[in-house]
């Protein structure tokens, strides 16, 4: 907007410093100054210029479009008659100015309103154009032009807007697998591109611990990778190192378009050292059995040495014969 508003400041300058000599002799003014404006690609303005006879007699005016240059420099060249082609209309901000071209005639102090209407061609590039509409006397257009620099004028300042659809959609994040063993781990993911103009996504891949404690962070498209309007492309990107085993995750932070529309997403993975699990499982389970082993030799031991105590017990008792001696009898 700035850099917009310099251009029609100096733009300005420049004319007031070549058109009073020419303004007073044909003695008219164009109001508004600037037609400062914004569209889309086919779109249809309409405005009214307000020209004035200031002097005391009749004048013949001619109306005349050019284009100005990025650097504010005068194209008197006009496009719609030299050049109609498509490739020309799409970037001439001239070639969509109508207004009428023939003679009109100003009475003594006569205003007249003059209609104008910008055509945005349908196949414009996104940008700001410049224009001039220069009204010019003379007897025939051709006198006109000679007439031409300097001319009183309305300076037309159009920024044409973008009517793409830039639209990436993420259609996949997340680890090769969802276990690992070790690292490097990488992570995959999928942009399809559901707009109708190429983008290139842009973005990190961070990645954090089990603690959520930042390892580090990659570019996500080091190759700055455009992807086509319908294309799906894959892209991979890979943790380098971590701290033990747990879960880890990666976070999507990518932008695309003029608009930098974002996509996040998260994806996690547990990394679980099956080789050194399965060593320390072996030796957990060597542990258990020795114990076991140990734990029944004793209870083993322990039980032999109970059987053998009351085995002496029973040997060294003496036996007392209760019954009746009548019902006593050898067995």
């Amino acid at each position: 907007m700035k850099s917009r508003l310099l251009f029609i400041m100096s733009a300005l300058a420049v004319f007031s410093i070549a058109a009073p000599a020419l303004a007073r002799a044909a003695g008219l003014t164009v109001t508004p100054a600037v037609v400062d404006d914004h569209g889309l690609p086919d779109d249809i303005l309409n405005y009214t210029l307000t020209v004035t006879n200031t002097d005391d007699h009749m004048v013949n005016v001619f109306a005349s479009v050019y284009n100005l240059t990025a650097d504010g420099k005068q194209d008197f060249t006009d496009t719609s008659v030299v050049d109609a082609s498509l490739a020309a209309k799409s970037v001439s901000l001239a070639n969509w100015i109508s207004v009428s071209r023939a003679a009109m005639i100003f009475a003594p102090h006569e205003t007249k309103q003059i209609p104008v209407t910008i055509n945005i061609s349908p196949y414009a590039t996104a940008g700001t154009y410049h224009a001039v509409i220069a009204f010019v006397e003379g007897g025939t257009r051709a006198d006109a032009e000679t007439n031409l620099n300097g001319a009183p004028q309305a300076l037309v300042d159009l920024m044409v807007e973008s009517n793409a659809k830039e639209e990436l959609t993420l259609a996949k994040f997340s680890a090769e697998t969802p276990f690992a063993s070790s690292f490097p781990i990488r992570f995959v993911y999928t942009l399809e591109n559901t707009g109708d103009v190429s983008s290139t996504p842009t973005g990190l891949v961070l990645f954090y611990d089990r603690v959520g404690h930042e390892l580090g962070s990659v570019n996500a498209n080091p190759q700055a990778t455009a992807i086509a309007p319908g294309e799906s492309r894959s892209f991979t990107v890979q943790l380098g190192s971590g701290q033990g085993f747990g879960q880890y995750k990666a976070t999507l932070d990518l932008t695309y378009g003029a608009s930098d529309a974002t996509i996040e997403d998260v994806a996690l993975v547990w990394v679980l050292p099956w080789q050194k699990l399965l060593v320390i499982f072996t030796g957990l389970l060597a542990v258990v059995v020795v114990l076991a082993v140990f734990l029944h030799r004793q209870y083993e031991k322990r039980h032999r040495r109970r059987v053998g105590m009351m085995q002496r017990i029973l040997a060294n008792r003496h036996v007392v014969d209760l019954r009746h001696p009548n019902d006593r009898h050898e067995i």
